[in-house]
């Protein structure tokens, strides 16, 4: 297990993770099938170069956010996370196409025992993504209950 117990979490401490991804237009028009989703900005390049923004196909904007969320688990969550409680002010920053690389950091924003489960605490997460450029393309607030550090086993 890699993931940090929750008296592991600093506050104020900032973790740049190192796993990134290239996202490319097969990886994006998977996942927008998937969900079912089928706004032509994210399926059609032909309604792409005449309607959007940018006049180019983009990468679903959800899928953009698992990718930033998902690059965190092996530093900081995998095997000690118990649940997500919330998500709030999820932003995103400028449109991700294919070919864009894409990293995430996380700052740990706040802590807490848990009042009635000795065995947990509630963390909250800041996880952001930047493209291979520098550019903010996504963020969002996470909070999640983490499991504490069990104690020594007891030597008969």
């Amino acid at each position: 297990m890699s993931g940090l117990y929750f008296e592991e979490f600093e506050i104020g401490k900032l973790y740049r993770h190192e796993a990134t991804r290239t996202v490319t237009l097969s990886d994006s028009i998977q996942y927008t099938l998937l969900c079912m989703d089928t706004e032509p900005a994210f399926l059609d390049e032909h309604w792409a170069r005449a309607h959007s923004r940018n006049k180019q196909i983009e990468i679903h904007p959800i899928y953009v956010a698992a990718i930033v969320m998902g690059v965190q688990v092996t530093d900081l969550t995998l095997g000690t996370t118990i649940g997500n409680l919330g998500m709030f002010d999820a932003k995103w920053g400028v449109p991700v196409y294919p070919g864009d690389s894409l990293r995430g950091q996380t700052t740990i924003l706040a802590k807490k025992e848990s009042r009635t489960r000795p065995d947990r605490g509630v963390v909250e997460f800041l996880h952001e993504g930047f493209n291979h450029r520098d550019e903010f393309v996504f963020s969002v607030r996470r909070t999640g209950m983490m499991v504490r550090r069990p104690p020594p086993a007891a030597v008969s």
